[in-house]
């Protein structure tokens, strides 16, 4: 089938494959499917070299000047298995891993921050009207998940690119045609439903997963790799591999309708700056042939220092709390690392970075 020639975005494509050279593009695929609603910021851009020389009232004659880096964010629902979003989230985050088997079908896979995430990029593709545009190379910089009163969560990535092109020889509609996705039926998307958010401190001897759930209204998640660079080096036109300068900023954002008995006491906690351990997870629909297992998602906090909440005085009393991620000395009780983390319970046999 040829590329999709008319505006409507709901016939168009995109894809996403693990790639090995900086600035070589992979072939997509079956497998490669890239779940998405949106793509935006997925564009080249030059400056315009102008010739500005005396005797010239108007300029004879300017050029293109090297590719600036191409910085795009892919936002949709996000999914228990999430194909080739996950491969860009494992990458993000640097550590993944063969899953352990959880039983016959099911499988947990746990997403590790490592202290870089040097050499892990993808090759990314999306459909236009009768046309392909192609990255080579791009890599996550920032990875969010919002989920507020109702709907599906929401994720949105962030990459870090070093062209876009319309000629590819790599990945023509043979790829694109032959893409294919992990899970996209209803079973297989994150909802504000299946949420439920525990705190308690990082020095309390109990799992926070055991305790009371917190009420929450709404929750924004962020991991960001601050500070990567966009340079280019002599005789190229585009990026080299960005290095992240900055340290990793790690935040998540609790919101309250209602202020009430459990979080008033969360100023007094901010105050003392008694650091706390957090985990959020969503609960799906059952694994087909594991009745008592379930599509999952959890993310693990170890150690997180909360910021002054603020409320506010409208004629429902609300509440929000920020807290930032720091490294625990050891593992806190119930969790396994030291640093932020997340795992994932789906069918998927294989490490997400393979």
């Amino acid at each position: 089938m040829a590329t999709p020639t008319g505006p409507e975005r709901r016939f168009l494509a995109a894809g996403a494959r693990k790639a090995a050279v900086w600035r070589t593009a992979v072939a997509l695929g079956a497998t490669y499917g890239l779940n998405c609603k949106t793509i935006s910021g997925f564009n080249p851009s030059r400056d315009t070299l102008v010739a500005a020389e005396i005797d010239n009232p108007l300029p004879f004659s300017g050029q293109l000047d090297v590719y600036k880096p191409v910085d795009f964010t892919i936002g949709t629902d996000m999914l228990y298995s999430p194909g080739m979003l996950g491969m860009l989230i494992a990458q993000f985050f640097g550590t993944a891993g063969a899953p352990a088997v959880t039983d016959t079908t099911a499988q947990t896979h746990t997403f590790q921050w490592a202290d870089s995430n040097w050499n892990k990029f993808a090759t990314v593709a999306v459909e236009l009207p009768g046309i392909i545009w192609e990255c080579p190379s791009a890599k996550g910089m920032e990875w969010s998940l919002k989920a507020s009163e109702g709907g599906f969560v929401q994720s949105e990535m962030k990459l870090r690119g070093t062209r876009v092109i319309d000629d590819s020889a790599v990945n023509t509609l043979t790829q694109m045609d032959a893409l294919t996705y992990d899970d996209r039926g209803a079973m297989g998307r994150v909802m504000f439903g299946d949420m439920s958010v525990y705190m308690n401190g990082e020095a309390v001897a109990t799992d926070v997963l055991a305790t009371t759930k917190l009420e929450a209204s709404g929750v924004e998640v962020t991991y960001k790799r601050t500070g990567y660079d966009g340079v280019v080096a002599a005789g190229l036109l585009d990026i080299q591999e960005p290095a992240e300068g900055g340290y990793p900023d790690i935040r998540v954002k609790l919101s309250f309708a209602h202020m009430d008995a459990v979080n008033k006491l969360f100023l007094a906690v901010a105050i003392s700056e008694v650091t706390q351990k957090i985990g959020i997870k969503f609960l799906g629909k059952v694994l087909a042939g594991a009745a008592t297992v379930y599509h999952a998602m959890t993310l693990y906090f170890p150690r997180m220092r909360m910021l002054c909440p603020e409320a506010s005085f409208d004629d429902i009393v609300k509440l929000g709390v920020e807290l930032i991620a720091e490294e625990a000395a050891a593992e806190p009780t119930g969790m396994t690392l030291h640093r932020p983390y997340l795992t994932l319970i789906n069918k998927r046999t294989t490490d997400y970075l393979t």
